[in-house]
């Protein structure tokens, strides 16, 4: 029996063992982010609500209101629908909680000393979703116990914990895949221009809501002076503090509402209608950072402003060129076409989180209807300019990279070609190769051994052919002078008068030559001379013993 126990007992893996310190840290996860928000809220109520001279006895439901409406959960007070709610509280959540998931992950890496694995993951995503979704639970039933007491409805429960669920998942793939993105594409064998999309995908958005940001600026300060009329409105100091507080926390909405409209979408406020090519006036509220929507006509220049989208999706595809050439530099396994498969990516993940986060910006607003931008025209829009010019950009360059190195290449050949001419130009003869030597051209070597005014080209090979012919006829020659009887003074007088006829004849037999080497090959026409020569010495020697006869 103990044996049994003993062996079970080494068969457990040691990181399923229970762990103290793990379980401290996975509760932190759980507990800091809920904790800290709650607190932060309940102060902010409970300061409003004195400062205003309000009576604290929905205190409660108006914490579990603010905590909802942190999440994006409509809200419906008085049977008006909020669900147009700022988004820069939101966005600080969720980047607070990505830190504590990205902390929980550090601190488990470091006690374990070993990597994250999938039991981490899921443990650290649990945690980082059970503190929140229970107090979203206890926010639902305290609304649903003060809609008996206070003109509020509690929001659907459903719709409330996929919000706040959503936003933890988010906050999640932030913080965690910060650290395990690398294994994760090597283990998955993704794509080199799938990972190399990030990067031009966020350059995308930031630089469609930075010049956004430009545009409510500028907005604002145009129409400073209604600025100033709203915050009039607030009659106190605690008033005008409201509102600007109010405008500060709704900027994001306005901002990504002004990105929207630039990359050619619409902007629906009420009757208020806004784009590049129109603009029809309407009634807002009272919110200064309201201020930048102008009423209306559209002015003849903003289509120019066209020009924005167009500008973030060229410098994207030059991103995108810059970043398959230095992969192609680094030995990644890219190419040429890759940088177009980048920017696609790129612009398809832009164009998503740009719709998404128009749809999460606007929503219904009491009797202004539904408010925002036009979403799926927003995200689409965005797709099409990221793509179309980016890709159209990207190619160019690359095409551009790829002219300059074979360009490159060809010079650097060419270089090389030079420098090994004068190595071989500059050395001596004797280290020279024999190819070299062999390379030297005869027909230089000949016309430098002619002497000077002996003809062209044609007579020289003539020449060095009848040489061969004169070669033969004095061997023939001299084997006949010694059978026939005569002087030798006469036979040398007979041969030099040859030699002068035939002298004479020179320019014939040359041109002769000529014709033959284009018609006949070099061998025919020596033979054919070497007869003609011999037969011209038969016959003189036969003149010569009949003239020794008589």
């Amino acid at each position: 029996m103990t044996s049994t126990l003993g062996r079970s007992t080494r068969h457990v893996p040691p990181g399923d063992r229970a762990d103290p310190e793990r379980f401290r840290i996975l509760i932190g996860t759980a507990a800091r982010v809920p904790a800290v928000t709650l607190a932060v809220v309940a102060t902010i109520v409970v300061t409003t609500m004195v400062v205003a001279n309000s009576d604290l006895t929905g205190i409660y439901a108006a914490v579990a209101g603010a905590w909802l409406a942190l999440h994006q959960v409509t809200l419906t007070i008085d049977d008006t629908s909020l669900g147009v709610l700022p988004l820069l509280p939101t966005v600080i959540l969720v980047w607070q909680a990505a830190r504590g998931c990205a902390s929980a992950a550090e601190a488990i890496v470091e006690n374990s000393g070993y990597a994250l694995d999938r039991q981490d993951v899921s443990r650290i995503t649990v945690a980082t979703l059970a503190g929140p979704l229970l107090v979203t639970s206890a926010a639902l039933i305290v609304l649903q116990d003060a809609a008996s007491v206070l003109p509020v409805t509690p929001p659907n429960p459903a719709a409330a914990l996929a919000w706040v669920t959503g936003i933890y998942l988010l906050a999640c793939v932030i913080g965690i895949g910060f650290h395990v993105w690398r294994p994760l594409v090597r283990y998955y064998s993704v794509p080199e221009w799938l990972v190399l999309a990030f990067r031009p995908a966020l350059r995308v958005l930031l630089g469609m809501f930075a010049l956004g940001g430009v545009a409510v600026v500028a907005g604002l300060l145009w129409s400073w002076d209604v600025v100033g009329e709203l915050l009039s409105r607030g009659d106190h100091w605690t008033g005008v503090l409201g509102l600007t507080v109010m405008s500060i926390l709704y900027l994001p909405n306005v901002i990504i509402g002004a990105a929207a409209v630039l990359a050619g979408s619409t902007v629906h406020f009420g009757d208020l209608h806004l784009s590049l090519f129109e603009a029809t006036g309407g009634d807002l509220p009272a919110l200064p950072v309201l201020a930048a929507i102008p009423s209306g006509p559209a002015e003849v220049f903003w289509p120019v402003l066209l020009a924005v989208p167009a500008t973030i999706a060229a410098l994207l595809g030059r991103f995108a060129a810059q970043q398959t050439l230095q992969a192609q530099a680094d030995g990644a396994p890219v190419g040429s076409a890759d940088a177009a498969w980048t920017v696609l990516a790129a612009a398809a993940g832009a164009g998503l989180v740009a719709g998404i986060a128009t749809w999460v910006a606007g929503g219904p607003l009491g009797v202004f209807g539904l408010v925002g931008a036009n979403w799926w025209l927003a995200g689409i829009l965005v797709f099409a300019w990221s793509g179309l010019l980016g890709i159209i950009t990207a190619q160019l360059l690359m095409w551009r990279e790829g002219r300059l190195a074979a360009a490159a290449l060809r010079a650097d050949a060419v270089t090389d070609e030079g420098n090994s001419d004068d190595a071989v130009e500059g050395a001596d003869p004797a280290d020279r190769p024999a190819e070299a030597a062999l390379e030297m051209p005869e027909p230089e070597t000949l016309a430098l051994e002619a002497p000077a005014g002996e003809g062209t080209k044609d007579d020289v090979r003539a020449e060095s052919e009848d040489s061969g012919a004169w070669e033969a006829q004095a061997e023939t020659g001299a084997s006949a002078d010694l059978d026939v009887s005569g002087s030798s003074d006469e036979a040398d007088a007979g041969r030099g008068a040859d030699v002068k006829g035939d002298t004479g004849s020179g320019d014939e037999v040359i041109d002769a030559e000529v014709l033959e080497i284009e018609d006949e090959p070099d061998e025919k026409a020596a033979d054919r001379a070497h007869r003609k020569t011999a037969d011209g010495v038969d016959e003189e020697v036969a003149g010569k013993a009949e003239k020794g006869a008589d």
